[in-house]
């Protein structure tokens, strides 16, 4: 019988601002202690975080030849063996897509190349649309991923985060195993007292999960959202070792609110920070936004060096639609304010070591400006989280990457704040325990926020 791990989440400790540092990051201190990384036995499903690294800008003819990709047209995009992504071995990339300049609301999809383009969508958007979406792609013939427009033209960027070991041939045996906690809002700077960051700024973040965890973190997994920017610009999410990358986390317009979902990789602290700020070994990371801009953080999981017992592999799936409430798959008709849906995953995606759906969700035209939050379904004692997956505004159509926990009777549950709203979920693949599989019952681990005291920032 299927085993069902418990996390009751995160708990904080301290002030929700942290350290905040202006210009560009300099180098980490070559003082810092080196993380601990576990040799796996199989690394088959194992996450591989690299650099930030552009593989697409059709603006300037990186990865393709320089121009928009028009209507019903395609760019097969060669990811296998660039940006930090080995030629060989690699099952599926997680990229940060970004749509610019688009003459027309339409779509993009981004699936195997070799396969039938399938009813699914990875970025939406309307007419003008800046913005970008974290999207997992299984690699196909060639380790190339096809990138197609339905309507208009528009550029597009993509920048390549990790990679998902496909089978057990990689001679780097140091991959990680993903690890979900309840969705937790670690920082809001809509509460800090200095204010809205202003153009330029840095933020320095970190999270300390006890001396017998944290040397096992390599990168947290966050849903970041952009909130009331000054300008349109973008966020910049990365260790915070060596420079900032070029490379853009959120993409935002001036005044929309943005959220993507984010690995970011992380590096320990040292003990040497100004103020001390942050604890020796605990991960820290840093935000740049490029316009003034609040910034909201949201845990949803953390990716560990192999050991933790909690930890899990990836599944590619070419993407397979499981919800349209336009059509009555997996949730009959718009959900109203307030409302809440219950969506079971098909049989046929998940067995019985399945815990956790890698999706792209979709808002469809709500009549109001809205937030759409999702959680695992039928654990008893776990409700709503105080976070968010999505901020669509009316009339908009809008994706965002979701890794969606499936509770013991493989459903998660949807929640939408205002007016009415259709749902549609593509699955991309999927987060199962490797064999032997652990207890999936465990007791609430807890994280702390280091936090410096606003008289004491640097």
């Amino acid at each position: 019988m299927r085993k069902i791990r418990t996390i009751l989440g995160v708990t904080l400790a301290g002030a929700c601002a942290l350290a905040v540092v202006p210009g560009t990051a300099s180098a980490a201190p070559v003082s810092a202690p080196l993380q601990k990384t576990a040799a796996l036995d199989d690394v088959t499903g194992a996450y591989y975080p690299v650099a930030p690294a552009r593989l697409l800008d059709t603006r300037s003819g990186v990865g393709a030849p320089a121009g928009k990709i028009g209507a019903g047209k395609k760019v097969d995009l060669q990811v296998a063996g660039r940006g930090g992504v080995p030629a060989s071995g690699v099952g599926a990339v997680v990229l940060n897509v970004t749509v610019t300049g688009p003459t027309a609301a339409s779509f993009l999809t981004a699936y195997p190349t070799g396969e039938s383009r399938p009813t699914a969508s990875s970025v939406n958007f309307a007419k003008d649309w800046l913005g970008s979406n974290n999207v997992t792609v299984k690699l196909g013939a060639g380790g190339q991923v096809s990138v197609f427009n339905n309507s208009g033209s528009t550029d597009v960027i993509v920048d390549v985060v990790g990679f998902y070991a496909g089978d057990d041939t990689l001679t780097n045996r140091n991959g990680g195993q993903y690890e979900w906690y309840l969705p937790e809002r670690l920082w809001d700077t809509r509460q800090d007292p200095e204010g809205k960051p202003p153009a330029g700024q840095v933020l320095e973040y970190s999270l300390d999960f006890g001396d017998d965890y944290n040397t096992h973190v390599k990168s947290l997994v966050f849903n970041l959202t952009a909130v009331s920017p000054a300008k349109s610009g973008f966020l910049t999410a990365w260790s915070g070792a060596g420079a900032r990358p070029t490379a853009s986390t959120v993409n935002y317009l001036a005044g929309k609110n943005v959220p993507n979902l984010s690995f970011v990789q992380t590096t320990p602290c040292t003990g040497t920070e100004q103020y001390n700020w942050c604890t020796p070994g605990a991960p820290k990371f840093k935000i740049y936004t490029s316009q003034a801009s609040h910034v909201l953080t949201d845990l949803v999981g953390v990716v560990d060096d192999g050991e933790s017992p909690y930890g899990m592999r990836f599944a590619p799936l070419s993407p397979t639609r499981i919800v349209d409430s336009r059509s009555n798959l997996g949730i009959s008709g718009a959900i109203p304010a307030g409302g809440v849906r219950k969506v079971t995953a098909p049989d046929a995606l998940v067995t019985p070591d399945t815990e956790v759906l890698a999706m792209n969700v979709t808002a469809v035209t709500p009549t109001s400006n809205t937030v759409v939050t999702t959680w695992p379904a039928d654990f008893d004692g776990i409700g709503k989280p105080d976070t968010s997956n999505l901020n669509p505004y009316a009339g908009q159509v809008v994706s965002n990457g979701v890794l969606g926990v499936i509770g013991p009777n493989n459903a998660f549950n949807v929640h939408n704040l205002s007016g009415s709203t259709h749902l549609v979920a593509d699955v991309v693949g999927t987060f199962y325990y490797p064999a032997p599989a652990a207890a999936k019952t465990a007791q609430a681990k807890t994280a702390k926020s280091d936090a410096v005291p606003s008289a004491n920032r640097r």
